[in-house]
């Protein structure tokens, strides 16, 4: 009867131990909705990711891993959508074009993958170690032509690069943002706060502070957080463009 007894006070205290991780599971009442961007009423709608250049100073960033995550954090814009970078590349490749150094080139990009808006960016600060910091700068270039737009087809992007280029109604981008986030900046931790609410792992012990560890993590908030001021200087450049 002893062990009888001692194997049901056993069973009770796994029982009891296990009920605050059964508390904190998903559908408990701890799931919140994280904040999101939304792209502004009139803004291009289908946008490609160049691959960002690298001018850190180190040959240890993958640039095009960059790249997609910052890609698919404009994929979760409200109102946007994204090609994959893949496509880009591939498109660049049948371009010969190794970079997009200059407007011209992004425009052609833009008319050859039939996309409304193309982000070109430089990723000039990258730091994992702890704290993280990592500094990006992007512009924002649009389709300025009224030629109709050709679906990206690997036979004919050669032929494409060869046609005479439409005219360039201006030869700066439409919007543009830049930033170095620091997390030993109180100001950037007070931000990934507000952004990791509604993002958290329920099942990690390191709760907020895992995108402080995870250096993906932490690239994907910086991506949203550069994206937001993308996404407000172009609702500033409609909205002036839009006043008499």
């Amino acid at each position: 009867m002893g062990r009888i007894a001692s194997g049901l006070l056993l069973t009770l205290a796994a029982m009891f131990m296990l009920m605050p991780a059964c508390n904190s599971r998903p559908g408990s009442g701890n799931l919140e909705h994280p904040r999101v961007l939304r792209a502004p009423e009139g803004s291009p709608t289908l946008w490609a990711v160049a691959p960002l250049a690298n001018e850190t100073g180190t040959t240890a960033v993958d640039r095009v891993h960059l790249t997609d995550l910052l890609n698919e954090q404009i994929q979760q814009v409200q109102g946007l959508n994204t090609v994959p970078v893949n496509r880009v590349l591939l498109a660049m490749q049948h371009l010969n074009m190794r970079s997009v150094a200059t407007p011209q080139q992004a425009r052609e990009l833009i008319d050859v993958l039939g996309v409304d808006g193309l982000i070109v960016g430089t990723i000039t600060v990258w730091d994992p170690y702890q704290p993280p910091k990592l500094g990006l700068a992007i512009q924002l270039f649009t389709a300025m032509d009224a030629r109709p737009r050709r679906g990206f087809d690997p036979q004919s992007a050669r032929t494409a690069s060869t046609e005479a280029p439409a005219p360039v109604t201006s030869a700066r981008p439409m919007a543009q943002a830049a930033g170095i986030w620091d997390a030993a900046n109180h100001m950037t931790l007070n931000a990934l706060e507000h952004y990791a609410a509604g993002r958290t792992r329920l099942d990690s012990a390191y709760g907020p502070e895992l995108h402080l560890v995870d250096m993906d993590l932490y690239t994907q908030f910086v991506a949203y957080q550069l994206v937001g001021n993308l996404l407000q200087d172009e609702r500033y450049r409609l909205v002036t463009a839009d006043t008499p």
